[in-house]
């Protein structure tokens, strides 16, 4: 039986982890990606009018942090029109799902033609999308197996980089937790759309200082912010590094993060820019 188990998670994990990000040439020794967020507005089907001037040709790989229209998945033209934008189904196109994107994951998963969480390697790093919807605000069940399976497996990257939305790590951290009410755009609370009490320093934590300890770089990058500010870094003492960026619509100085991936040298740097200038 415990043969069985094993061969079970085995062949999760390959089922999970098989998505491939798309890779470049390797000839290239730069790359330049972007991460994105909260980019909706009130209405149902619209997308923030300056994101919609971006060129997005500039980045070799554009990081959704979620909440990309009001109600991204309620319709299918909705999702239609979010995909004319961002190019959903590429691979290089990594989405961390948002509250306001959860409404029909199967028809997400029409255009994207990947599960809601998942993971890849490009140019010596890897990318773990994590759902933080699904389990509100937790990471539990099958979706821990998965993440425990990445961890457990991660030796040869110079980077991990995991992707999510709600700003998990900043429940149950002492320097961090006061700030929710004035960083996260979801307040702490008991509902779908809240910032839930969860076990990211109980369960996932450890493992990641575990990754660090290896000499591999971790970044956490969330997308639930915006409305209250514009950019929010910090490191721990482990060295993990906690981002998130987001921005509210019609508002001045909305902000998204650019990264910067020298290849060859296994170097990652980031740094806020307007959206306005990108």
């Amino acid at each position: 039986m415990n043969n069985r188990f094993a061969i079970f998670l085995f062949l999760s994990f390959i089922f999970f982890f098989h998505w491939s990000c798309k890779n470049t040439n390797s000839s290239k020794k730069n790359n330049t990606y972007l991460h994105l967020s909260h980019t909706r507005t009130e209405a149902d089907d619209t997308i923030d009018s300056l994101t919609l001037d971006i060129d997005f040709t500039k980045f070799e790989m554009l990081w959704l942090g979620g909440d990309l229209t009001y109600y991204t998945s309620k319709k299918e033209a909705t999702l239609r029109y979010a995909d004319s934008v961002y190019d959903l189904g590429n691979l290089n196109t990594l989405w961390s799902l948002g509250n306001h994107d959860y409404a029909d994951k199967s028809l997400v998963q029409k255009f994207t033609k990947r599960p809601p969480y998942y993971a890849c390697h490009k140019d010596g790093i890897t990318y773990m999308v994590l759902d933080t919807q699904d389990s509100l605000s937790n990471i539990t069940g099958k979706q821990k197996v998965f993440f425990d399976k990445v961890t457990d497996t991660l030796t040869a990257s110079s980077h991990l980089v995991i992707l999510h939305h709600k700003l998990i790590w900043l429940y149950g951290n002492p320097d961090l937790e006061a700030k929710i009410p004035t960083v996260s755009n979801a307040g702490l609370g008991d509902c779908f759309v809240c910032l839930n009490p969860n076990n990211f320093y109980a369960d996932l934590y450890p493992e990641l200082v575990k990754i660090r300890q290896k000499g591999i770089e971790v970044l956490c990058v969330a997308g639930d912010i915006g409305t209250k500010i514009k950019e929010f870094e910090f490191q721990t003492p482990e060295g993990i590094h906690l981002l998130a960026s987001g921005i509210e619509s019609g508002e001045t100085g909305n902000k998204a993060l650019v990264f910067k991936h020298e290849v060859a040298a296994r170097r990652l740097t980031w740094r806020y820019r307007l959206i306005s200038e990108l």
